[in-house]
């Protein structure tokens, strides 16, 4: 009788089926480490490491993902941006998305072609943001902000124009308009816009709309305002200061300025030499 043939052992892993449509799992990135200093004139692929320092003009190609990063001078990245924590002074371009874990501080010229987040924002300048901007505690800002689309946080403080495509909310929101500004709705639990006053005033003459911002629509549960035009108002506690003119008001007037409008009447600015 002829011997039986030997029995192939099991095989240790299943292979994967044909067509199957799997792929295996992507190794997790490894962790940043390292430091990197540049400093004059550099045009760099990427920058990946724990900690970067660069001054001067430096140019990235794709992307960064720092630790920490202390830019001065000119930045130009052609990717997105990552970090815990960002210090930016000169000028400064980021095509893709801005995302940080801690605070962003930015102080000159600031433009990002994508979203940008982090925990708290600084920023002093010019500011230009394609998307949206959402930080989770204080922003800042003092100078001039434009945002393609909508503005998420918990505190706004601000000094100066703003320009906003689309919603700014937030729990609390004060500042100080020094520029013909626009936005297109607001929303927080308390509001207090005040309109800077013009070094120069003639007094024969109404003050023009140089300090001033529009809204199409506010709601909140609190506003003071001065300065600011809005067509739909919706508080439960309002006190309107000089300059104000609102088209059509749901809540409770507690305090109104002389140079306050109210009504439909408000929608557009008086004649040059004349005054409601």
């Amino acid at each position: 009788m002829a011997a039986a043939a030997p029995v192939a052992p099991p095989p240790t892993s299943k292979p994967t089926p044909a067509g199957s449509g799997t792929t295996p799992a992507a190794p997790p990135p490894t962790p940043l480490s390292g430091s990197l200093r540049l400093t004059g004139t550099n045009r760099v692929p990427n920058v990946r490491v724990l900690d970067w320092v660069a001054r001067g003009f430096t140019k990235v190609e794709g992307s960064v993902e720092v630790g920490t990063g202390r830019v001065t001078g000119s930045l130009a990245v052609g990717a997105k941006l990552l970090a815990r924590q960002l210090d930016l002074s000169g000028a400064h371009r980021i095509d893709g998305e801005v995302r940080l874990s801690e605070d962003l501080r930015a102080r000159g010229t600031f433009r990002a072609g994508a979203d940008v987040s982090a925990r708290s924002a600084q920023l002093t300048g010019t500011i230009e943001i394609g998307g949206t901007l959402t930080v989770q505690e204080l922003l800042r800002w003092k100078g001039s902000l434009e945002v393609g689309r909508d503005v998420r946080a918990d505190t706004v403080l601000f000094q100066g124009r703003l320009a906003i495509q689309g919603s700014l909310r937030a729990q609390s929101i004060s500042g100080e308009v020094e520029s013909l500004s626009s936005v297109g709705e607001i929303e927080a639990d308390w509001v207090e816009i005040r309109q800077r006053k013009p070094r120069f005033a003639i007094f024969l003459l109404p003050p023009p709309p140089w300090h001033e911002l529009e809204v199409q629509r506010i709601e909140a549960k609190e506003v003071h305002l001065a300065g600011v035009r809005v067509h739909r108002l919706k508080a439960d506690r309002i006190f309107l200061g000089p300059d104000s003119h609102v088209e059509y008001v749901e809540g409770t007037i507690l305090q109104r300025d002389r140079n306050a409008h109210v009504g439909p009447e408000s929608e557009s600015s008086p004649p040059p030499g004349l005054s409601r």
